[in-house]
C-alpha cells in the first residue's frame, strides 16, 4: 500500500522533470552548444545530488502551510498537482510546480477544514515575485561581466566558443543541483509528515527517511 500511495509522488516527479528540466539546459541544447545526451547526464547526476544533500530545506516551508499528515492526503495532494502540471505541459503552457503543489495543499485544507497559515503563504508568494526580479538582475550583471571579459582579453572567437560551452555545462550543473534541492520538496514534501522509514546505513554514510524519499524521487526528475 505504501508503494501505491507513492505512485502519485512519482507521477508528480515525472511531470516536474518534463516541465522544469528544460529550464536548465533548454537554451544550451536548443542552440546546439551542448548535446542533449551530455545535458541529460549532467542534469541527472546533479538533480539527484541536490535532492539528497539539500532537499529537506524547502520542505519545512510547505509543511507549515497546512497539515497533510496522512498517506491518503499526501497521495491526493501530489496527484492533484501532478495532473495539473501534466495537462499544462501537454498543452505547452508555462506552469510552476510550486504553484501547483501550494494550490493543492490549500485545496486539501479547504476540504478537511485545516488551517492555511497565511504568514507562510505570504512568504511563498513573495518568493514568486522576487524570483523573476532577481533572475533578471543576475542575467544583466552576468551579461555585462562576460562582455567585458571578452573585450579585454580579446579571445579568438573559436576559443571563446569553447569557453562558453564549458561555462554552460558548469552553470547547467549548478542549476540542476539547485533544481533538485529546491523542487524535490514540491514532490515529496507532502509525504514527509506521514511517511517514516528506518535509517539506511550504507557504510560510508547513512540515509535518513527524508533522504531516502528524496533520492528515490530524484531519479524521476531528469525527464527532459
Amino acid at each position: 500500500m505504501i508503494l501505491f500511495f507513492l505512485t502519485s509522488g512519482l507521477f508528480l516527479g515525472w511531470s516536474l522533470g518534463a516541465n522544469d528540466a528544460s529550464h536548465v539546459f533548454g537554451s544550451a541544447v536548443g542552440s546546439k552548444m551542448v548535446t542533449f545526451r551530455k545535458a541529460a547526464i549532467v542534469a541527472s547526476v546533479f538533480f539527484i545530488l541536490g535532492a539528497v544533500l539539500q532537499g529537506s530545506g524547502t520542505s519545512h516551508t510547505l509543511g507549515k502551510l497546512g497539515a497533510v499528515n496522512a498517506l491518503g492526503g499526501s497521495f491526493t495532494v501530489a496527484l492533484a498537482a501532478a495532473i495539473t502540471i501534466y495537462m499544462m505541459t501537454k498543452f505547452a503552457l508555462p506552469i510552476s510546480t510550486t504553484q501547483a503543489i501550494v494550490g493543492a495543499i490549500i485545496g486539501w485544507n479547504f476540504f478537511t477544514g485545516n488551517h492555511t497559515d497565511s504568514k507562510t503563504l505570504s512568504t511563498i508568494v513573495s518568493a514568486w515575485v522576487a524570483g523573476p526580479v532577481m533572475g533578471a538582475i543576475f542575467a544583466v550583471l552576468l551579461y555585462i561581466i562576460v562582455k567585458l571579459f571578452k573585450k579585454r582579453l580579446r579571445i579568438h572567437l573559436i576559443r571563446f566558443e569553447s569557453y562558453v560551452k564549458t561555462g554552460l555545462i558548469v552553470v547547467g550543473a549548478f542549476g540542476s543541483y539547485s533544481l533538485g534541492a529546491n523542487n524535490i520538496a514540491n514532490v515529496m514534501g507532502v509525504f514527509l509528515p506521514a511517511f517514516n522509514l528506518n535509517d539506511l546505513n550504507l557504510g560510508i554514510f547513512t540515509l535518513t527517511s527524508a533522504q531516502q524519499l528524496f533520492s528515490w524521487e530524484g531519479l524521476q526528475l531528469p525527464q527532459e
